[in-house]
């Protein structure tokens, strides 16, 4: 699933849960900003995470998102590009061993969702019990290639297990 469908499928249970989107954007000096996205390019530049947060922090930093003190509020979120042929997988984290609440609502709900929803699939191949658990959407089995990562080309592809 692309961010950018990521985050409108996840909207609802941000807004209930009084949780936000940010994404990294980087300027033309380099310089790492946090954002809250008012639109979600598809295929976003190399080492560009996001984030969801659950309570609201101003003025967000790169560094910030990692403190003792935010960490228990974020899950961090890497992947999510897209082009024509290709998609990135997206793979969520909680920050924090000891984290907040609402942090673990918000994960466990999106969690919940994708498991309920018809469009969307689990597990893929491979040698970890891991595997088991990644989601994926159906409509682009066998339209898109599914890849760990866009900027690394050594890194394995992602294939459906057949449905037995």
């Amino acid at each position: 699933m692309s961010l950018k469908t990521f985050s409108t499928y996840i909207a609802d249970i941000l807004e209930k849960n009084n949780g936000e989107l940010f994404i990294e954007e980087r300027d033309n000096d380099g310089i790492f900003s946090i954002k809250n996205p008012s639109a979600i390019e598809d295929n976003r530049g190399k080492n560009l995470d996001f984030f969801i947060l659950s309570d609201h922090l101003d003025n967000l930093t790169r560094s910030q998102i990692y403190d003792d003190e935010t960490a228990p509020f974020v899950i961090h979120g890497e992947g999510g590009r897209e082009t024509e042929d290709s998609m990135e997988r997206i793979s969520l984290r909680i920050l924090a061993k000891k984290t907040n609440k609402n942090t673990t609502k918000i994960f466990n709900a999106i969690k919940n969702k994708l498991k309920k929803d018809e469009a969307i699939g689990m597990g893929v191949q491979g040698g970890s019990q891991l595997h088991d658990h990644y989601f994926y959407q159906k409509k682009y089995v066998g339209k898109k290639v599914f890849k760990t990562d866009f900027y690394n080309d050594k890194a394995s592809l992602i294939r459906v297990k057949e449905e037995q």
